[in-house]
Protein backbone atom coordinates (compact mmCIF):
# COMPACT_ATOMS: atom_id res chain seq x y z
CA UNK A 1 0.00 0.00 0.00
CA UNK A 2 1.35 3.43 -0.97
CA UNK A 3 1.21 5.78 2.03
CA UNK A 4 1.56 9.55 2.07
CA UNK A 5 5.10 9.16 3.47
CA UNK A 6 6.24 6.71 0.79
CA UNK A 7 4.60 8.82 -1.91
CA UNK A 8 6.56 11.84 -0.63
CA UNK A 9 9.84 9.89 -0.67
CA UNK A 10 9.21 8.54 -4.17
CA UNK A 11 8.47 12.09 -5.40
CA UNK A 12 11.68 13.36 -3.78
CA UNK A 13 13.69 10.61 -5.47
CA UNK A 14 12.21 11.40 -8.88
CA UNK A 15 13.01 15.12 -8.48
CA UNK A 16 16.55 14.50 -7.25
CA UNK A 17 17.34 12.02 -10.03
CA UNK A 18 16.70 14.49 -12.82
CA UNK A 19 18.29 17.35 -10.87
CA UNK A 20 21.58 15.56 -10.15
CA UNK A 21 22.68 15.69 -13.78
CA UNK A 22 22.23 19.46 -13.89
CA UNK A 23 24.01 19.85 -10.54
CA UNK A 24 27.10 17.99 -11.73
CA UNK A 25 27.28 20.02 -14.93
CA UNK A 26 26.78 23.35 -13.13
CA UNK A 27 29.38 22.48 -10.50
CA UNK A 28 31.90 21.55 -13.16
CA UNK A 29 31.21 24.73 -15.13
CA UNK A 30 31.31 26.99 -12.06
CA UNK A 31 34.54 25.45 -10.78
CA UNK A 32 36.29 25.49 -14.15
CA UNK A 33 35.24 29.06 -15.00
CA UNK A 34 36.20 30.37 -11.55
CA UNK A 35 39.64 28.74 -11.65
CA UNK A 36 40.21 29.87 -15.25
CA UNK A 37 39.20 33.47 -14.56
CA UNK A 38 41.28 33.58 -11.38
CA UNK A 39 44.32 32.26 -13.26
CA UNK A 40 43.77 34.77 -16.07
CA UNK A 41 43.39 37.60 -13.59
CA UNK A 42 39.82 38.41 -14.62
CA UNK A 43 38.49 37.61 -11.16
CA UNK A 44 40.16 38.77 -8.01
CA UNK A 45 39.66 37.57 -4.48
CA UNK A 46 37.60 39.68 -2.16
CA UNK A 47 39.65 41.65 0.40
CA UNK A 48 38.38 39.48 3.23
CA UNK A 49 39.19 36.21 1.42
CA UNK A 50 42.64 37.51 0.51
CA UNK A 51 43.27 38.32 4.17
CA UNK A 52 42.03 34.96 5.44
CA UNK A 53 43.44 32.52 2.85
CA UNK A 54 47.02 31.61 2.18
CA UNK A 55 48.23 33.22 -1.08
CA UNK A 56 47.55 30.93 -4.05
CA UNK A 57 45.14 28.74 -2.09
CA UNK A 58 41.93 30.09 -3.67
CA UNK A 59 42.37 28.21 -6.97
CA UNK A 60 42.90 24.76 -5.48
CA UNK A 61 40.21 25.33 -2.86
CA UNK A 62 37.73 26.17 -5.65
CA UNK A 63 38.71 22.98 -7.43
CA UNK A 64 38.41 20.85 -4.30
CA UNK A 65 35.00 22.29 -3.41
CA UNK A 66 33.72 21.66 -6.95
CA UNK A 67 35.04 18.08 -7.00
CA UNK A 68 33.65 17.25 -3.54
CA UNK A 69 30.26 18.65 -4.47
CA UNK A 70 30.19 16.67 -7.74
CA UNK A 71 31.19 13.47 -5.91
CA UNK A 72 28.42 13.99 -3.35
CA UNK A 73 25.85 14.44 -6.11
CA UNK A 74 27.05 11.33 -7.98
CA UNK A 75 26.92 9.21 -4.79
CA UNK A 76 23.36 10.40 -4.12
CA UNK A 77 22.36 9.60 -7.71
CA UNK A 78 23.72 6.04 -7.41
CA UNK A 79 21.90 5.57 -4.09
CA UNK A 80 18.61 6.77 -5.59
CA UNK A 81 18.88 4.26 -8.42
CA UNK A 82 18.98 1.49 -5.81
CA UNK A 83 16.47 2.67 -3.22
CA UNK A 84 14.06 4.72 -5.37
CA UNK A 85 13.33 6.70 -2.19
CA UNK A 86 14.58 9.99 -0.76
CA UNK A 87 13.47 11.19 2.66
CA UNK A 88 13.58 14.70 4.08
CA UNK A 89 17.13 14.19 5.39
CA UNK A 90 18.57 13.40 1.95
CA UNK A 91 16.68 16.21 0.25
CA UNK A 92 17.87 18.66 2.92
CA UNK A 93 21.47 17.46 2.54
CA UNK A 94 21.41 18.20 -1.18
CA UNK A 95 20.04 21.73 -0.83
CA UNK A 96 22.44 22.51 2.04
CA UNK A 97 25.30 21.39 -0.21
CA UNK A 98 24.01 23.75 -2.90
CA UNK A 99 23.91 26.54 -0.36
CA UNK A 100 27.44 25.84 0.88
CA UNK A 101 28.82 26.13 -2.66
CA UNK A 102 26.94 29.38 -3.30
CA UNK A 103 28.12 31.13 -0.12
CA UNK A 104 31.66 29.82 -0.54
CA UNK A 105 31.82 31.48 -3.97
CA UNK A 106 30.28 34.65 -2.56
CA UNK A 107 32.87 34.72 0.24
CA UNK A 108 35.75 34.23 -2.20
CA UNK A 109 34.72 36.61 -4.94
CA UNK A 110 32.28 39.23 -3.59
CA UNK A 111 33.08 42.34 -1.58
CA UNK A 112 31.58 42.33 1.93
CA UNK A 113 29.07 45.02 0.99
CA UNK A 114 27.86 42.70 -1.79
CA UNK A 115 27.27 39.63 0.40
CA UNK A 116 23.54 40.24 0.08
CA UNK A 117 23.83 38.81 -3.43
CA UNK A 118 24.20 35.44 -1.79
CA UNK A 119 20.82 35.97 -0.09
CA UNK A 120 19.24 36.82 -3.45
CA UNK A 121 20.59 33.66 -5.06
CA UNK A 122 19.54 31.64 -2.02
CA UNK A 123 15.98 32.98 -2.32
CA UNK A 124 15.64 31.32 -5.73
CA UNK A 125 17.04 28.10 -4.27
CA UNK A 126 14.53 28.33 -1.42
CA UNK A 127 11.57 28.54 -3.77
CA UNK A 128 12.74 25.55 -5.82
CA UNK A 129 13.40 23.59 -2.63
CA UNK A 130 9.88 24.13 -1.38
CA UNK A 131 8.35 23.28 -4.77
CA UNK A 132 10.14 19.95 -5.07
CA UNK A 133 10.81 18.84 -1.49
CA UNK A 134 8.24 20.51 0.74
CA UNK A 135 8.11 22.82 3.74
CA UNK A 136 10.48 21.10 6.20
CA UNK A 137 13.60 21.21 3.95
CA UNK A 138 12.67 24.79 3.02
CA UNK A 139 12.52 25.92 6.66
CA UNK A 140 15.83 24.20 7.39
CA UNK A 141 17.28 25.93 4.35
CA UNK A 142 16.20 29.34 5.70
CA UNK A 143 18.10 28.62 8.92
CA UNK A 144 21.16 27.52 6.95
CA UNK A 145 21.03 30.61 4.72
CA UNK A 146 20.81 32.95 7.70
CA UNK A 147 23.65 31.13 9.48
CA UNK A 148 25.88 31.23 6.38
CA UNK A 149 25.24 34.94 5.84
CA UNK A 150 25.97 35.75 9.49
CA UNK A 151 29.14 33.63 9.38
CA UNK A 152 30.73 35.36 6.38
CA UNK A 153 29.58 38.74 7.69
CA UNK A 154 31.22 38.03 11.06
CA UNK A 155 34.48 37.05 9.33
CA UNK A 156 34.33 40.24 7.25
CA UNK A 157 33.67 42.50 10.27
CA UNK A 158 36.49 40.78 12.22
CA UNK A 159 38.88 41.75 9.40
CA UNK A 160 37.83 45.41 9.45
CA UNK A 161 35.61 45.25 6.38
CA UNK A 162 33.32 48.24 5.76
CA UNK A 163 30.30 46.37 7.09
CA UNK A 164 28.12 47.16 10.11
CA UNK A 165 26.09 44.69 12.14
CA UNK A 166 22.93 46.80 11.97
CA UNK A 167 23.15 46.70 8.17
CA UNK A 168 23.63 42.94 8.31
CA UNK A 169 20.55 42.46 10.49
CA UNK A 170 18.39 44.80 8.39
CA UNK A 171 19.35 42.92 5.23
CA UNK A 172 18.73 39.59 6.94
CA UNK A 173 15.32 40.78 8.22
CA UNK A 174 14.26 41.80 4.71
CA UNK A 175 15.37 38.39 3.43
CA UNK A 176 13.52 36.67 6.28
CA UNK A 177 10.23 38.38 5.40
CA UNK A 178 10.59 37.43 1.74
CA UNK A 179 11.58 33.86 2.59
CA UNK A 180 8.60 33.34 4.89
CA UNK A 181 6.25 34.73 2.23
CA UNK A 182 7.69 32.19 -0.21
CA UNK A 183 7.12 29.38 2.31
CA UNK A 184 3.55 30.48 3.10
CA UNK A 185 2.54 30.78 -0.56
CA UNK A 186 4.16 27.49 -1.55
CA UNK A 187 2.68 25.69 1.49
CA UNK A 188 -0.78 26.86 0.50
CA UNK A 189 -0.23 25.59 -3.04
CA UNK A 190 1.05 22.24 -1.76
CA UNK A 191 -1.92 21.80 0.58
CA UNK A 192 -4.45 22.48 -2.17
CA UNK A 193 -2.61 20.23 -4.60
CA UNK A 194 -2.63 17.48 -1.96
CA UNK A 195 -6.41 17.94 -1.67
CA UNK A 196 -6.79 17.48 -5.42
CA UNK A 197 -4.55 14.40 -5.36
CA UNK A 198 -6.72 12.87 -2.62
CA UNK A 199 -9.89 13.60 -4.59
CA UNK A 200 -8.42 12.04 -7.73
CA UNK A 201 -7.23 8.95 -5.82
CA UNK A 202 -10.71 8.44 -4.38
CA UNK A 203 -12.16 8.86 -7.88
CA UNK A 204 -9.72 6.24 -9.16
CA UNK A 205 -11.24 3.83 -6.63
CA UNK A 206 -14.73 4.72 -7.84
CA UNK A 207 -15.64 7.17 -5.07
CA UNK A 208 -16.85 10.44 -6.58
CA UNK A 209 -18.42 11.86 -3.44
CA UNK A 210 -15.59 14.32 -2.86
CA UNK A 211 -15.62 17.81 -4.40
CA UNK A 212 -13.05 20.57 -4.48
CA UNK A 213 -14.06 23.44 -2.18
CA UNK A 214 -13.68 26.37 -4.55
CA UNK A 215 -15.06 28.83 -1.97
CA UNK A 216 -11.98 28.39 0.22
CA UNK A 217 -9.73 29.78 -2.52
CA UNK A 218 -10.05 33.48 -1.76
CA UNK A 219 -7.51 34.26 -4.47
CA UNK A 220 -8.36 31.88 -7.35
CA UNK A 221 -5.47 30.58 -9.43
CA UNK A 222 -4.65 27.68 -11.76
CA UNK A 223 -5.33 25.11 -9.02
CA UNK A 224 -8.80 26.60 -8.54
CA UNK A 225 -9.42 26.22 -12.28
CA UNK A 226 -8.50 22.51 -12.08
CA UNK A 227 -10.80 22.06 -9.06
CA UNK A 228 -13.71 23.70 -10.88
CA UNK A 229 -13.11 21.51 -13.94
CA UNK A 230 -13.22 18.38 -11.79
CA UNK A 231 -16.41 19.51 -10.04
CA UNK A 232 -18.06 20.06 -13.43
CA UNK A 233 -17.16 16.65 -14.80
CA UNK A 234 -17.54 14.68 -11.53
CA UNK A 235 -21.10 13.53 -12.25
CA UNK A 236 -20.22 12.52 -15.78
CA UNK A 237 -17.15 10.63 -14.58
CA UNK A 238 -19.20 8.84 -11.94
CA UNK A 239 -21.72 7.81 -14.59
CA UNK A 240 -18.98 6.49 -16.88
CA UNK A 241 -17.11 4.60 -14.19
CA UNK A 242 -19.96 3.31 -12.00
CA UNK A 243 -22.86 2.77 -14.44
CA UNK A 244 -23.44 -0.07 -16.88
CA UNK A 245 -24.08 1.69 -20.21
CA UNK A 246 -26.41 -1.01 -21.57
CA UNK A 247 -28.83 -1.50 -18.69
CA UNK A 248 -28.51 1.95 -17.10
CA UNK A 249 -28.01 0.27 -13.69
CA UNK A 250 -24.89 0.41 -11.56
CA UNK A 251 -22.08 -1.86 -12.69
CA UNK A 252 -20.22 -4.25 -10.38
CA UNK A 253 -17.86 -1.53 -9.12
CA UNK A 254 -20.71 0.87 -8.43
CA UNK A 255 -22.68 -1.82 -6.65
CA UNK A 256 -19.69 -2.82 -4.52
CA UNK A 257 -19.23 0.77 -3.42
CA UNK A 258 -22.88 1.18 -2.47
CA UNK A 259 -22.98 -2.27 -0.85
CA UNK A 260 -20.03 -1.52 1.42
CA UNK A 261 -21.48 1.86 2.33
CA UNK A 262 -24.94 0.49 3.21
CA UNK A 263 -23.41 -2.45 5.04
CA UNK A 264 -21.36 -0.09 7.23
CA UNK A 265 -24.42 2.05 7.91
CA UNK A 266 -26.58 -0.98 8.77
CA UNK A 267 -23.82 -2.30 11.03
CA UNK A 268 -23.64 0.95 12.99
CA UNK A 269 -27.44 1.15 13.38
CA UNK A 270 -28.02 -2.65 13.62
CA UNK A 271 -30.75 -2.43 10.99
CA UNK A 272 -31.95 -4.94 8.38
CA UNK A 273 -30.39 -5.31 4.97
CA UNK A 274 -31.70 -7.40 2.08
CA UNK A 275 -29.98 -8.71 -1.04
CA UNK A 276 -32.01 -9.88 -4.02
CA UNK A 277 -30.11 -11.82 -6.70
CA UNK A 278 -31.81 -11.93 -10.11
CA UNK A 279 -31.03 -13.96 -13.22
CA UNK A 280 -32.85 -13.77 -16.57
CA UNK A 281 -34.12 -17.26 -17.39
CA UNK A 282 -32.78 -18.92 -20.56
CA UNK A 283 -31.30 -15.68 -21.82
CA UNK A 284 -28.96 -17.55 -24.16
CA UNK A 285 -32.02 -18.72 -26.10
CA UNK A 286 -33.02 -15.11 -26.65
CA UNK A 287 -29.63 -14.35 -28.21
CA UNK A 288 -29.66 -17.57 -30.25
CA UNK A 289 -33.23 -17.10 -31.49
CA UNK A 290 -33.44 -13.35 -32.10
CA UNK A 291 -29.80 -12.24 -32.24
CA UNK A 292 -27.58 -10.20 -29.96
CA UNK A 293 -29.14 -6.86 -30.87
CA UNK A 294 -32.48 -8.06 -29.50
CA UNK A 295 -30.62 -9.54 -26.52
CA UNK A 296 -29.06 -6.15 -25.80
CA UNK A 297 -32.48 -4.54 -26.04
CA UNK A 298 -33.83 -7.08 -23.54
CA UNK A 299 -31.00 -6.26 -21.11
CA UNK A 300 -31.70 -2.54 -21.48
CA UNK A 301 -35.44 -3.00 -20.87
CA UNK A 302 -34.77 -5.38 -17.98
CA UNK A 303 -32.64 -2.76 -16.29
CA UNK A 304 -35.34 -0.16 -16.79
CA UNK A 305 -38.00 -2.54 -15.43
CA UNK A 306 -35.94 -3.35 -12.34
CA UNK A 307 -35.34 0.32 -11.57
CA UNK A 308 -39.07 0.95 -11.93
CA UNK A 309 -39.91 -1.99 -9.64
CA UNK A 310 -37.43 -1.01 -6.95
CA UNK A 311 -38.25 1.48 -4.25
CA UNK A 312 -36.63 4.80 -3.49
CA UNK A 313 -33.36 4.07 -1.72
CA UNK A 314 -32.91 0.63 -3.28
CA UNK A 315 -29.77 0.01 -5.32
CA UNK A 316 -30.09 -1.82 -8.64
CA UNK A 317 -26.99 -3.16 -10.39
CA UNK A 318 -26.07 -5.37 -13.31
CA UNK A 319 -23.41 -7.68 -11.90
CA UNK A 320 -22.96 -10.03 -14.87
CA UNK A 321 -24.15 -10.74 -18.39
CA UNK A 322 -27.79 -11.44 -17.50
CA UNK A 323 -27.39 -11.18 -13.74
CA UNK A 324 -28.71 -8.32 -11.62
CA UNK A 325 -28.70 -7.50 -7.93
CA UNK A 326 -31.01 -5.33 -5.83
CA UNK A 327 -29.75 -4.02 -2.52
CA UNK A 328 -32.60 -3.02 -0.21
CA UNK A 329 -31.54 -1.12 2.94
CA UNK A 330 -33.75 -1.17 6.06
CA UNK A 331 -35.71 -4.11 4.64
CA UNK A 332 -36.69 -7.18 6.69
CA UNK A 333 -37.54 -10.58 5.25
CA UNK A 334 -41.21 -9.83 4.54
CA UNK A 335 -40.38 -6.62 2.70
CA UNK A 336 -37.67 -8.33 0.66
CA UNK A 337 -40.03 -11.14 -0.36
CA UNK A 338 -42.69 -8.64 -1.33
CA UNK A 339 -40.21 -6.71 -3.49
CA UNK A 340 -38.90 -9.91 -5.08
CA UNK A 341 -42.40 -11.17 -5.94
CA UNK A 342 -43.24 -7.80 -7.48
CA UNK A 343 -40.15 -8.08 -9.66
CA UNK A 344 -41.11 -11.60 -10.81
CA UNK A 345 -44.66 -10.49 -11.64
CA UNK A 346 -43.46 -7.43 -13.56
CA UNK A 347 -41.29 -9.64 -15.79
CA UNK A 348 -44.17 -12.04 -16.42
CA UNK A 349 -46.35 -9.20 -17.68
CA UNK A 350 -43.64 -7.56 -19.79
CA UNK A 351 -43.15 -8.11 -23.52
CA UNK A 352 -39.53 -7.32 -24.40
CA UNK A 353 -38.01 -5.90 -27.56
CA UNK A 354 -41.02 -6.80 -29.73
CA UNK A 355 -39.26 -7.73 -32.99
CA UNK A 356 -41.38 -8.17 -36.11
CA UNK A 357 -41.49 -11.97 -35.92
CA UNK A 358 -42.77 -12.47 -32.37
CA UNK A 359 -42.77 -10.95 -28.90
CA UNK A 360 -40.07 -11.94 -26.47
CA UNK A 361 -41.15 -13.10 -23.02
CA UNK A 362 -38.47 -13.35 -20.36
CA UNK A 363 -38.89 -14.51 -16.78
CA UNK A 364 -36.50 -14.28 -13.87
CA UNK A 365 -35.24 -16.51 -11.09
CA UNK A 366 -34.78 -14.68 -7.81
CA UNK A 367 -32.84 -15.48 -4.64
CA UNK A 368 -33.53 -13.49 -1.49
CA UNK A 369 -31.61 -13.08 1.76
CA UNK A 370 -32.30 -10.59 4.55
CA UNK A 371 -31.01 -10.13 8.07
CA UNK A 372 -30.02 -7.65 10.75
CA UNK A 373 -26.40 -6.69 10.18
CA UNK A 374 -24.22 -7.15 13.28
CA UNK A 375 -20.95 -6.09 11.63
CA UNK A 376 -19.34 -5.43 8.26
CA UNK A 377 -17.66 -8.85 8.23
CA UNK A 378 -20.79 -10.51 6.83
CA UNK A 379 -20.53 -8.85 3.40
CA UNK A 380 -19.42 -12.00 1.57
CA UNK A 381 -21.67 -14.16 3.76
CA UNK A 382 -24.78 -12.27 2.65
CA UNK A 383 -23.72 -12.36 -0.98
CA UNK A 384 -23.04 -16.12 -0.87
CA UNK A 385 -26.47 -16.79 0.64
CA UNK A 386 -28.19 -14.73 -2.03
CA UNK A 387 -26.37 -16.79 -4.67
CA UNK A 388 -27.42 -20.03 -2.96
CA UNK A 389 -31.06 -18.95 -3.01
CA UNK A 390 -30.78 -17.94 -6.68
CA UNK A 391 -29.25 -21.31 -7.52
CA UNK A 392 -32.13 -23.04 -5.77
CA UNK A 393 -34.67 -21.00 -7.76
CA UNK A 394 -33.01 -21.93 -11.05
CA UNK A 395 -32.63 -25.64 -10.27
CA UNK A 396 -36.19 -25.97 -9.02
CA UNK A 397 -37.78 -24.72 -12.24
CA UNK A 398 -37.00 -20.99 -12.61
CA UNK A 399 -39.55 -18.17 -12.76
CA UNK A 400 -39.81 -18.06 -8.99
CA UNK A 401 -38.51 -16.59 -5.72
CA UNK A 402 -36.55 -18.60 -3.16
CA UNK A 403 -35.72 -17.26 0.27
CA UNK A 404 -32.42 -18.45 1.68
CA UNK A 405 -32.68 -21.08 4.43
CA UNK A 406 -29.96 -22.92 6.27
CA UNK A 407 -30.60 -26.14 4.30
CA UNK A 408 -30.03 -24.69 0.83
CA UNK A 409 -26.26 -25.03 0.77
CA UNK A 410 -26.40 -28.69 1.82
CA UNK A 411 -29.04 -29.38 -0.84
CA UNK A 412 -26.85 -27.78 -3.47
CA UNK A 413 -23.85 -29.93 -2.56
CA UNK A 414 -25.70 -33.20 -2.17
CA UNK A 415 -28.25 -33.14 -4.99
CA UNK A 416 -27.26 -33.20 -8.65
CA UNK A 417 -30.75 -33.14 -10.08
CA UNK A 418 -33.84 -31.05 -9.51
CA UNK A 419 -34.27 -29.42 -6.15
CA UNK A 420 -36.99 -30.98 -4.04
CA UNK A 421 -39.88 -28.91 -2.85
CA UNK A 422 -38.71 -26.74 -0.01
CA UNK A 423 -41.06 -26.20 2.86
CA UNK A 424 -40.96 -24.01 5.90
CA UNK A 425 -42.88 -21.79 8.20
CA UNK A 426 -42.53 -18.66 6.08
CA UNK A 427 -44.76 -17.49 3.24
CA UNK A 428 -44.63 -19.52 0.06
CA UNK A 429 -43.88 -17.69 -3.17
CA UNK A 430 -45.36 -19.51 -6.11
CA UNK A 431 -45.23 -19.00 -9.85
CA UNK A 432 -46.95 -20.40 -12.92
CA UNK A 433 -45.86 -18.24 -15.89
CA UNK A 434 -44.72 -19.53 -19.32
CA UNK A 435 -41.04 -18.58 -19.58
CA UNK A 436 -39.03 -19.29 -22.70
CA UNK A 437 -37.84 -22.85 -22.25
CA UNK A 438 -40.12 -23.90 -19.43
CA UNK A 439 -41.92 -23.07 -16.22
CA UNK A 440 -42.20 -24.56 -12.79
CA UNK A 441 -44.04 -24.97 -9.57
CA UNK A 442 -43.71 -22.79 -6.57
CA UNK A 443 -40.85 -22.94 -4.10
CA UNK A 444 -41.28 -21.85 -0.52
CA UNK A 445 -38.65 -20.93 1.99
CA UNK A 446 -38.35 -20.51 5.72
CA UNK A 447 -38.14 -17.00 7.08
CA UNK A 448 -35.58 -17.99 9.71
CA UNK A 449 -32.93 -15.36 10.38
CA UNK A 450 -29.29 -15.61 9.35
CA UNK A 451 -26.90 -16.77 12.01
Amino acid sequence: MVTDSSRYEIGNAEALRWQTGYRVVLAAIAGAVSVLFRTAGVLSLSPVAAAVLVPGAAEWILGVVSVLYALLVVVIRVRLRTTQRAGRALATLVVIADLAVVFWLVFLLARPEDYDRGLLIALFSLQLTHVYFGRTPALLLIVAIASSYLLISDIAIAHAAPLQWHEVFITLAIFGVGAMLVVLVQSNLHARLATLVTIFERAEEGDFSGTYDVQRDRRPDAITVVGRAYNRMRTQLASIVLTDPLSGCLNRRGFEQQYRRELARASRAHTDLALIAIDLDFFKKVNDTFGHLVGDQVIAEAGELLRASARAGDVVARTGGEEFMVLAPDTPVDGALHLASRIVESFRRKSFAEPRTRKVSVTVSVGVVADTVPNEEMAEDLRARADEALYAAKRSGRDRVVLWTEGLEALRRGHSGEFPMLSGSGPAISSSGPPIGGGGTGVSGSSSRLR
